[in-house]
């Protein structure tokens, strides 16, 4: 029996695995089963792999996403000190010669491109502390209409209820507890470096 012959008989005795088809699963050409715990365990590899591509062009994408925020904000920047000088300089203007835009009772004046005119504002309360305010109105009686009463479930405490009780309220559903599957997949190199100190 020559080298080659032997070889043959080896593998023919103790075959090497085929992989699985990677993306056989992508071309509909039949579908990949699991027929044993080693192809499992393929399978989480592949899943490994998947969630770790997702995880890359995630990466890539954020990557993307900064360099043209950054333009972004570049260019919006530039507008926006255009913004602020056209309407410091047009206040300015508008300000000095007040008495000769408006006429009559008029608190403004059409122009080709805009309008400029005044408005009443202020005249009104502003909340400077929420909690001095919040602690002012718990003082005050309900009857004077100055806050509202507003009801939101606490959850935990509802939740510690319908297990003590059994009641269900209103407008809510009781989902019943059940065994739910999951797989946690791990690349190979995560795997391997498990109980490694």
């Amino acid at each position: 029996m020559n080298v080659e012959e032997l070889i043959k008989t080896a593998e023919k005795l103790s075959p090497t695995p085929e992989p699985p088809e990677v993306l056989a699963y992508e071309r509909d050409e039949g579908a990949w089963e699991i027929t044993n715990q080693t192809s499992a365990d393929w399978g989480m590899q592949r899943l490994a792999e998947c969630e770790a591509e997702i995880a890359a062009v995630e990466t890539q994408y954020q990557a993307a996403l900064a360099r043209l925020k950054a333009r972004y904000d570049e260019l919006v920047a530039r507008s926006q000190r255009g913004i602020g000088y056209f309407r410091f300089k047009l206040e300015q203007w508008a300000e000095h010669n007040r008495s000769a835009l408006l006429k009559g009772k008029a608190k403004s004046v059409q122009m080709l491109h805009g309008v400029i005119g005044w408005r009443k504002s202020g005249g009104r309360l502003k909340v400077e502390d929420k909690d001095a305010l919040a602690a002012w109105l718990s003082g005050q009686p309900i009857e004077s209409g100055l806050y509202r009463v507003k009801i939101e479930p606490e959850m935990r405490a509802l939740q510690e209820h319908c297990r003590q009780t059994g009641e269900v309220p209103p407008g809510c559903m009781f989902e019943p507890e059940y065994d739910q599957f999951y797989v946690k997949a791990e690349a190979p190199e995560e795997a391997l470096m498990k109980g490694t100190p």
